[in-house]
């Protein structure tokens, strides 16, 4: 059996972005570990990108298709103001239908809301989505929760999502899932002391949200100065291993300029990030 995985996006193409992600780096993340866990399980598999890269869309099916896979499985993070999975498949039904339900009772086990098993026809009267209109095997594309939901992306973790996939692919192809000793991890580097990514100074707009990473081990204390001006949520652990996430939301009233700052402590060292509201 031969699985073509397709992370969706790359490179210039970062897909959807909110809450401080970019879908093309969680797609990756997902696509890595399943390979990894259909390989274990004697599927060959091969994928779209295996790193940082721009695929053009209308070539990821013709890849596949040349090298001959026998199920195509396209992975994508949804955005729009929603929340749960969803896994999309051909709107003849079949096999492709088949392995989505599959692949979304498995996803729904996560505990993500079930968004169900869908179709979409194009103008033509073809597929719409070009990665299952394009190949010649059966295929799929699932949505692994929304971006852009804080309760979906504190469930999200990229080696349970790609378990739960390869799960549903051995459950349809009647394939024994070998369950490994530990959950598959990506290796994120030592992190020492403690940097932020933005700059000071950053403008953020009334009602705007930016997300600072605190590159440190431990959790930071943040404190606030101008509350008035900036909220600032508890920290939470960036899902790509490189420490901590916090969240900074500019408050009316407008449109005068004001200042605030957040002073961030962690590893022994404190930095502090400043923002104007505008």
């Amino acid at each position: 059996m031969r699985v073509w995985i397709d992370a969706g996006h790359g490179g210039a193409q970062p897909g959807a972005c909110a809450l401080g992600y970019k879908e093309k780096d969680l797609t990756l993340q997902i696509a890595t570990l399943l390979g990894a866990e259909l390989t274990r399980c004697g599927i060959t598999v091969a994928q779209t990108r295996t790193t940082d890269v721009d695929i053009p869309l209308d070539t990821r099916g013709p890849l596949a298709n040349k090298w001959g896979a026998d199920y195509f499985v396209s992975v994508h993070l949804n955005a729009g103001g929603g929340r749960g999975a969803e896994t999309w498949c051909s709107i003849a039904g079949g096999k492709s239908k088949a392995l989505a339900e599959c692949i979304q009772a498995e996803l729904v086990g996560l505990g993500y809301v079930d968004r169900g098993v869908k179709t979409r026809k194009g103008d033509d009267g073809r597929d719409y989505l070009a990665v299952i209109r394009q190949t010649n095997m059966p295929a799929v594309l699932a949505e692994v929760g929304f971006i852009d939901s804080q309760e979906d992306m504190a469930r999200f973790d990229a080696a349970k999502a790609a378990q739960a996939i390869a799960q549903g692919i051995c459950r349809y192809a009647g394939i024994t899932y070998k369950q490994t000793a530990t959950a598959p991890t990506f290796t994120a580097p030592a992190i020492t002391g403690l940097t932020l990514d933005t700059p000071s100074g950053k403008d953020l707009a009334v009602g705007e949200r930016y997300t600072v990473l605190a590159k440190c081990k431990d959790k930071p204390a943040v404190t606030t100065t101008g509350r008035d001006v900036i909220a600032v949520s508890e920290p939470r652990l960036d899902p790509k291993g490189r420490g901590w996430l916090i969240d900074v939301q500019g408050l009316p009233p407008e449109p005068v300029v004001r200042h605030g700052h957040i002073t961030v402590t962690a590893d022994g060292v404190t930095q502090q990030c400043n923002f104007n509201v505008i």
